[in-house]
């Protein structure tokens, strides 16, 4: 008798092409969700930026309160001021905080900070602890500048 030749393809070769293929597609899957978590990130920093540049901005345009004479009244009129910027802006559960290094220097310094997807919060990180310094559990946009006369 003769050996016939056999075409096609057999059942182990079909299974490793299986999961060759099942891997694969597993970690374009992964690829997925680690790609949507960087998004998520990526829009909270420039939601956090624009926030702290359009403060900046509002403090460049009115600076009554570079000529004020007291800490407290130099508060006053920068807390009015950022309460219009702040408004203008969806803070979507953002905190600003704001330094001015002493009375009329003009070195200001804005802090904008989140909390991080899927993490706990802690009493410090809600309320932002020192403008500027790190915290856990959260991330933060840190902008600091000199603003010596009105543009």
């Amino acid at each position: 008798m003769q050996s016939r030749t056999e075409s096609g393809f057999s059942l182990i070769e079909v299974m490793i092409t299986s999961f060759i293929l099942a891997v694969g597609l597993l970690g374009i899957v992964a690829l997925q969700g680690i790609a949507k978590k960087s998004l998520a990130d990526t829009d909270k920093q420039i939601q956090a930026s624009f926030l702290a540049r359009t403060a900046l901005e509002e403090l460049r345009a009115d600076t009554r309160w570079l000529t004020a004479n007291s800490i407290a009244a130099q508060n006053t009129v920068i807390t009015d001021i950022l309460t219009n910027a702040a408004s203008s802006v969806s803070l979507n559960n953002m905190a600003l905080c704001r330094n001015i290094t002493g009375l009329g220097s003009g070195t200001v310094t804005f802090a904008v900070s989140w909390q991080i997807q899927n993490a706990a919060s802690s009493s410090g990180a809600a309320n932002g602890a020192a403008c500027g310094q790190a915290v856990d559990n959260r991330r933060q946009v840190v902008l600091t500048s000199l603003i010596s006369e009105a543009i």
